[in-house]
């Protein structure tokens, strides 16, 4: 069979790409969402600030490793824009496993890491001790997790985002079914949400490693030579894709620095504020997932351009991604402010906490408003692998939120935390606009 072609740049083709990737992106949060509506409603609140602090501490495993995602997304887009079909399947064979060693890894050194992060995160004895039963559950995921990252990147590279949708619905489907039954009916607590949430990763990265084989032999079947040792250690491939992993690293753990710097700053204030905190940051990571879905498809439609060395196709393909990515920041902004308070109700029954997280909500309804143009570079820098231009802007970017936490929360305390927030999206945006007429002129000029 003849290999699948780069989908035709228009407003139709763009939607159809994006909105599997948008309810994919959306369905990544129902684990922790899940956890925190079970946990909440049928347990304390000691519980659920537990679930805040352990969140945010598994999240530094599982966002500081999101470059396995984006190398794979933009390598892959490249490649596909390239009609290399050898290589798109040689950049599968060689991400995949790869996010397994990293969370073997991980879990086999849990117990350090875990005592070490509760050394810099602050919270009471009894939050620490919640937070490291959910962690030390969830873990068993991991690598796992970290596979279906990679997997899902290449799906978004080669315009499948339709399979991504389809992974993420069979392992919501099972955390859903998995979670009241390990809390409500066996007591778990919070050892039960955090191991549903593991057997759920691992049964997601079953579906999507299925799918993957399927999509492979819709374009031909495998390609020995692409899946031989010798083409998979091609040593100009490995250090490109060793440089690549590495710049995204960086900054992605500047970023994983900056939302632990806020998790943190919120833990210091108290059980309630943190618990409203994690309230609040379950609709800002459906905001930036959902928004993330245009990014996505800039980054395989923007890898593809590039592959391809089009510069119409790469400034076409950035037009209409982002014109997307406002309107939906707007409409997602519109929703949170009118229907928040109604669902934070949902997610929790302690007054104190519901009362909090509505005198915090509407920095939460900015959030979209302001952050889309973040989340959109992104994409266009991922897309054409421009991963130094990252890593420089995201290290900026970080030390200008810290500086402008330490200033404001000095005369506006907690609202300062909220609005130094805002400007680290704000950071993003401005330090990555400075790089990319540069990276449209390398564009310009390959091709």
């Amino acid at each position: 069979m003849t290999p699948s072609k780069p989908l035709g740049l228009t407003y139709r083709n763009v939607f159809l790409q994006s909105w599997p990737i948008m309810l994919a992106n959306a369905a990544a949060p129902i684990v922790g969402l899940v956890d925190t509506l079970i946990i909440g409603r049928f347990s304390s609140t000691i519980a659920l600030a537990g679930i805040g602090l352990g969140a945010v501490i598994y999240g530094i495993a599982y966002w500081g490793f999101g470059f396995l995602r984006m190398s794979t997304a933009g390598l892959a887009a490249q490649s596909f824009g390239a009609e290399r079909n050898d290589e798109v399947q040689a950049h599968l064979a060689r991400a995949v496993p790869l996010g397994m060693l990293i969370g073997l890894g991980i879990f086999v050194m849990q117990l350090p890491l875990i005592n070490g992060a509760l050394l810099i995160f602050s919270g009471t004895p009894d939050v620490e001790i919640s937070a490291s039963i959910y962690i030390k559950a969830r873990i068993w995921g991991l690598p796992a997790t970290l596979s279906s990252i990679a997997l899902m990147g290449w799906f978004v590279g080669v315009s499948r985002s339709g399979l991504a949708l389809k992974m993420q619905l069979a392992l919501n489907a099972v955390n859903v079914i998995l979670s009241p039954i390990f809390v409500i009916q066996f007591g778990w607590g919070l050892w039960g949400v955090g191991i549903a949430s593991a057997i759920a990763e691992w049964c997601g990265l079953i579906v999507g490693l299925c799918l993957a084989y399927s999509e492979i032999n819709k374009r031909g079947g495998l390609i020995k030579t692409a899946l031989s040792v010798n083409n998979l250690l091609d040593a100009p491939s490995i250090k490109k894709l060793g440089v690549t992993n590495s710049n995204i690293f960086i900054r992605t753990m500047c970023l994983t620095i900056g939302f632990s710097f806020f998790g943190n700053a919120a833990a210091a204030q108290g059980i309630i504020f943190l618990a409203s905190y994690h309230i609040l940051m379950q609709f800002i990571t459906m905001i930036a997932l959902v928004l993330d879905a245009f990014a996505h498809t800039a980054e395989a439609f923007v890898g593809a351009a590039y592959g391809a060395k089009n510069l119409q196709n790469f400034d076409r393909s950035v037009k209409l991604t982002t014109n997307f990515s406002i309107i939906f920041a707007f409409m997602l902004s519109f929703i949170i402010f009118i229907f928040g308070p109604f669902a934070i109700e949902i997610l929790s029954t302690d007054e104190n906490v519901i009362s909090t997280a509505n005198r915090y909500l509407p920095y939460c309804a900015l959030t979209p408003v302001i952050g889309f143009a973040a989340w959109q570079l992104d994409g266009v820098f991922i897309g054409t692998t421009s991963t130094r231009e990252m890593r420089n802007a995201g290290i900026l970017a970080v030390i200008i939120y810290i500086l402008a936490h330490y200033l404001i929360t000095l005369k506006l305390e907690k609202d300062g935390i909220w609005i130094s927030f805002l400007i680290y999206y704000l950071a993003r945006a401005f330090t990555l606009s400075y790089y990319y007429p540069s990276v449209r002129k390398r564009i310009y000029s390959s091709s």
